[in-house]
């Protein structure tokens, strides 16, 4: 399963990508967790310790080229392939997930340009990852509509769209959502976040009805999370019992459930 994660800057993706990787991790499953953004805080929502994250060496992009088939249909081409890429540049977090930095910003690259080559080896890593039923990819995406525009979750098969209880938010998924859909990704669905009340959970269930997008977690606004931000540590080692960790655990089993119907209905 490859499971990519997107929303607003500030929608809660993150700490919901480091839980999910990890409740997959605790039930027995290899996960890879891949943090694509150019401003990288996966390694903390996994549990990481800020230090240990600050000397992560991300993934080379010079890795990574433009590629065409016989047909002149676009790809990407790895020069090394992705197993090679975990094993040299991967980074073990709790619960033995793998977690690949590609696309962190360095101070020194201030005004050099686009972030193209990080998507663009993503998108690689996606496209040549293939190890197995039991393998799960989740890949925190960068905040906005940038990764959709250059199709760098094109090989994902789940996009789970973040939401908050905004109109800003709102918007922001709806455009998305279209965007992925245009990008051909087979599952789309849309997690609801920091909910505090019914009047919240509403607004957002009448926006992704309006929008075709099926809701497969609710998540409530929950302290221990603004705790274990405050502390710089993952709502899985602060507060293994909390709301949003338990609705994670729910979320992770809707997937598996997903996943299997559309095997069935493949057979």
């Amino acid at each position: 399963m490859k499971v990519a994660i997107a929303g607003k800057g500030g929608s809660g993706k993150t700490t919901i990508a480091g839980t999910l990787a990890r409740v997959f991790a605790q039930d027995d499953h290899r996960v890879l967790a891949i943090d694509s953004d150019p401003n990288p805080n996966l390694a903390v929502s996994l549990g990481i310790d800020a230090e240990t994250a600050a000397d992560i060496d991300p993934v080379p992009t010079s890795l990574s080229h433009h590629s065409e088939d016989a047909e002149g249909r676009y790809s990407v081409g790895l020069s090394m392939s992705p197993e090679e890429i975990s094993a040299r540049y991967g980074t073990q977090a709790p619960d033995g997930v793998t977690l690949l930095l590609v696309g962190r910003v360095e101070p020194h690259e201030a005004g050099v340009g686009c972030n193209c080559g990080a998507h663009r080896t993503v998108r690689g890593i996606l496209e040549h990852l293939h190890q197995g039923d039991d393998f799960f990819i989740v890949t925190d995406m960068e905040a906005g509509l940038e990764h959709l525009k250059r199709g760098t979750l094109q090989h994902a098969k789940v996009l789970l769209i973040i939401v908050e209880p905004y109109f800003k938010s709102l918007e922001a998924a709806g455009r998305i959502a279209e965007l992925g859909r245009n990008l051909g990704v087979p599952a789309l669905y849309a997690v609801a976040n920091k909910v505090q009340s019914q009047r919240d959970e509403v607004a957002i269930r009448d926006f992704c009805r309006s929008h075709d997008l099926p809701i497969l977690a609710v998540v409530q606004l929950d302290p221990d999370v603004s705790e274990a931000e405050r502390q710089g540590k993952a709502i899985l080692d602060v507060a293994p019992g909390a709301k949003a960790v338990l609705a994670v655990r729910e979320l992770a089993r809707e997937l598996l459930e997903e996943a299997a119907g559309r095997v069935d209905a493949a057979d």
